[in-house]
């Protein structure tokens, strides 16, 4: 990897983890309200406690506790879980005297408490869970564009040190010379070195 091109390495999510990570919440969810349920329902068939006589069944905060955790789905479940235990047996039969309407609220006020509890704390719960995913997707994208900026800066510092260098290297080679330095040279290639004064010899006349 050249260092003039930088790869920066985000923290991408990947799906398949993404899914992995829902996939196992969901399954906790599962197992946490069974475990929960089936507690309460054991405590109360085998004669340890009597819920009848409190005026909310434990079945509503087990489906508030698994919503606020979960979301809507897992409040859901746990909702339909509790209806499903409370009326293992079947419906209670109507008694004669019993009016339709008072019928349906005597067996069916609890479940619908249990949904709509479950459904609007799941609703903010759910809400509040994207908004903190979109922020962290936010965050996650200006780290990612800090870091590129950051390679970026580091490549062009390189870039700035090697101009430096080069235009220090040539500064230091010698310069052509002036036309005023060739001109004096050459004046003094064309003087003539001077001539010796030469002796006349005298002639011997015999």
């Amino acid at each position: 990897m050249s260092s003039e091109n930088p790869v920066i390495s985000g923290n991408f999510r990947d799906p398949a983890i993404v899914a992995l990570s829902s996939s196992r919440s969901n399954v906790l969810a599962f197992a946490e309200g069974i475990l929960l349920l089936g507690s309460v329902a054991l405590i109360e068939h085998s004669g340890l406690m009597s819920f009848a006589s409190w005026p909310v069944h434990p079945f509503l905060f087990i489906a508030i506790l698994l919503s606020a955790q979960y979301g809507v789905l897992g409040g859901v479940l746990a909702a339909m879980g509790a209806t499903a235990i409370s009326y293992f047996n079947g419906l209670p039969a109507r008694p004669f005297d019993m009016s339709h309407a008072e019928y349906f609220r005597l067996t069916w006020a609890d479940p619908l408490s249990w949904v709509l509890a479950a459904l609007m704390v799941g609703i903010v719960t759910s809400r509040r869970s994207r908004m903190l995913e979109e922020q962290g997707e936010q965050l996650r994208k200006a780290v990612r564009a800090e870091g590129l900026i950051a390679a970026q800066y580091q490549v062009l510092a390189q870039r700035t040190h090697k101009l430096e260098r080069s235009l220090a290297g040539r500064a230091d080679l010698p310069g052509p010379e002036s036309p005023s330095s060739l001109a004096d040279t050459g004046k003094i290639r064309g003087k003539t070195p001077p001539r010796q004064k030469t002796r006349s010899i005298p002639s011997i006349e015999g």
